[in-house]
């Protein structure tokens, strides 16, 4: 094919190859437009993502999102650090209470007496015991461990060790 016969067909077809030049740039400028709108969406969603950040750059939020999380991380791990020393000396910590108030002496008026037991999560701890009479009063403390004293206890020393024990609720 010589460049004259090139010439020459284009010459024939003018008209068809001005419609199809027209229906692409037609395709062009549709694609061209839908490209503008999604420009446009992803525009808006970037903004919304980047509101009220201080960052310039998704690259740099991300960056700044994982100093945050580790930053996060960090104080938890303090905050379990703090909690599992908490959780150990709350064990020392008075949780069981039993108390009993008795009449010691017929002659004094109601139940003045007492018997008060307070234990830890061990069943360790005291039994304060205060007696009121007419003219006196006497108060004494006894050793408790493993819900047992090495010392006689009264009735109602004994019940309120098993009150605090949650054995006698009476």
């Amino acid at each position: 094919m010589n460049i004259d016969m090139i010439f020459n067909f284009i010459k024939d077809n003018i008209g068809i190859i001005i419609l199809i030049n027209l229906a692409i740039a037609l395709i062009f400028f549709i694609i061209l437009l839908i490209m503008i709108v999604k420009v446009s969406k992803l525009k808006k969603k970037y903004s919304l993502l980047m509101k009220g950040s201080s960052s310039e750059s998704i690259e740099n939020l991300v960056h700044d999102f994982k100093n945050l999380s580790k930053d996060a991380y960090d104080k938890s791990e303090i905050a379990l650090d703090g909690i599992k020393l908490l959780n150990n000396q709350i064990q020392n910590c008075v949780q069981k209470v039993g108390i009993v108030r008795f009449k010691a002496f017929e002659d004094v008026g109601s139940n003045q007496s007492y018997s008060i037991a307070l234990l830890d999560n061990k069943s360790d701890g005291v039994i304060i015991t205060s007696i009121f009479g007419r003219d006196t009063n006497t108060s004494y403390a006894k050793p408790i461990v493993r819900g047992k004293s090495e010392y006689t206890l009264s009735e109602e020393e004994y019940l309120a060790v098993e009150r605090a024990l949650g054995i006698n609720t009476k």
